[in-house]
């Protein structure tokens, strides 16, 4: 079971990847064109959110599960010490959790921001949450830890 979440959480990582690319570009449009906001775009902002939460809920579901999580919290003090395993227990999962948690709690306050420009609100905290995110995505390149791309 532990191998088909695997699978899943790392191709719908791709969903989530687009997913803030397109809100971010769908963000900038509306704040260059001084889009007042309304509860529509509330409603989108919603539906993007729940793209991001089910990827979470799918991570911590692996992080209850895994192998790697257990070797970690099994020696803690060498899993310290293993880039890896370091990253896979502690960095990767309160990173991702600090993101999901300002993407929830910037879509549940930008509702207060429905009839002004709320685009503008959203706009800076939104690259600061990407930035977040694709620092802690395991990607093939990534100096912390070596993870195919594709599963």
């Amino acid at each position: 079971m532990y191998y088909y979440f695997l699978i899943f959480h790392s191709y719908f990582r791709w969903v989530v990847v687009l997913a803030l690319f397109f809100q971010l570009s769908w963000i900038f449009y509306h704040y260059n064109k001084q889009t007042i906001f309304l509860a529509k775009h509330h409603k989108t902002l919603t539906y993007f959110t729940l793209i991001y939460n089910i990827q979470f809920l799918l991570g911590w579901t692996l992080y209850l599960n895994s192998p790697i999580i257990t070797a970690f919290w099994n020696d803690v003090s060498l899993g310290l010490k293993n880039r890896p395993l370091r990253f896979f227990g502690i960095e990767h999962m309160i990173m991702m959790t600090f993101a999901i948690g300002l993407i929830n709690t910037y879509t549940h306050s930008v509702k207060r921001k429905i009839g002004s420009n709320g685009f503008s609100y959203l706009l800076k905290r939104y690259i600061l949450i990407i930035l977040i995110v694709f620092s802690s995505i395991p990607w093939s390149f990534s100096p912390f830890t070596n993870r195919p791309n594709w599963r």
